[in-house]
């Protein structure tokens, strides 16, 4: 037993990306779905009608939203797990570990809204799809609703 033992032990404990820890963010880890989902398939003529084309203009806007809230998320998770974030008198027990909570909580709601406004992104994108008659992705989601059964 050599004396950086105890040493080598914290930093492999620090270091392990296996085993949640509260001073690490959530992973970043985005839904499934089937290749060509979420992308706009034009009919023949190169151009949707007027309401599916409105339908992908919603769904442009919502996906803006959806990369703002990524990006919000990028910024704000290095705060995640530590009392002192706002600076060097944070850390004071109350004051410390309720920035702390805020932060994760907003670390997590950036998340969970990225996810949402871009699941409903795509779910523009497809409906404009299917009204035209241009879906590419249909056998693809029943086979995975089919499997999550």
């Amino acid at each position: 037993m050599s004396f950086l033992d105890p040493v080598r032990d914290y930093i492999d404990r620090i270091t392990d990306t296996e085993t949640p820890s509260p001073w690490n963010p959530p992973d970043w880890i985005p839904p499934d779905h089937p290749a060509g989902y979420g992308e706009p398939h034009p009919p023949a003529g190169g151009e949707f009608a007027a309401e599916a084309q409105d339908l992908v203009n919603a769904a442009n806007a919502w996906e803006d939203v959806s990369t703002t809230l990524q990006s919000v998320w990028g910024m704000i998770q290095e705060g995640w797990g530590y009392p002192g974030l706002f600076g060097a008198f944070d850390v004071l027990h109350i004051s410390g570990t309720l920035h702390m909570r805020i932060n994760e909580d907003l670390v997590n709601a950036a998340a969970d809204g990225h996810w949402v406004t871009q699941a409903l992104s795509y779910g523009l994108i497809e409906t404009a799809n299917d009204f035209s008659g241009t879906d590419q992705t249909q056998g693809d989601n029943f086979r995975v609703l089919e499997n999550r059964a």
